[in-house]
């Protein structure tokens, strides 16, 4: 049978008033106003109990009243022809939800994916770096570094040397073309 709400009575203030009956209260819809009657406080006493962390922010849960009483009549064994006869208890699954283990079936394989082809790139890099067939590539690493260790700064001499070089290219490279 579902129960109407009750109006509050005021009663006696209890010894202690307890964060859990004060969360019941609210469950049961009873506003702040109803408490300070409930408990026989003053409001501003009220005001200071919902100023715990629990409790603050919280409002009242709204049931809405019947103007009758209304009883459950019907037992467990009695069938409703048509209408109760579809309902399941499975839960209904949406074909394009996508479950946890498809989705790390699909990050494990993204990141095989992406694992072949880092190995794909750091062996193309070994073998740019590679000048002949001949020489592994930490070979390579330790002449070029050691080259770079007998690397010389050109003079200012060389590059313009090297300067009037790339422009006298340049204009006999000009010199070649035409136009139409």
């Amino acid at each position: 049978m579902i129960e109407m709400k009750k109006q509050v009575t005021p009663g006696e203030t209890p010894e202690q008033i307890t964060v859990s009956m004060i969360d019941q209260d609210l469950k049961d819809g009873v506003n702040k106003s109803e408490m300070a009657i409930k408990y026989g406080i003053k409001p501003w006493e009220v005001d200071e109990m919902f100023k715990h962390p629990l409790l603050k922010g919280r409002r009242p849960s709204r049931k809405k009243t019947l103007s009758f009483s209304f009883v459950d009549d019907v037992t467990e064994s009695t069938q409703f022809p048509n209408s109760m006869e579809d309902v399941t208890d499975e839960p209904i699954i949406n074909p394009n939800q996508v479950t946890l283990e498809q989705a790390i079936d699909e990050a494990i394989e993204s990141v095989g994916e992406i694992k072949h082809q880092m190995q794909e790139t750091q062996e193309a890099i070994i073998d740019m770096l590679s000048p002949t067939e001949f020489e592994t590539p930490e070979e390579t690493l330790l002449k070029a570094a050691q080259d770079e260790d007998e690397l010389e700064i050109p003079s200012f001499e060389d590059t313009l040397d090297l300067v009037k070089e790339q422009q006298e290219e340049e204009l006999e490279m000009d010199d070649d073309t035409f136009e139409l």
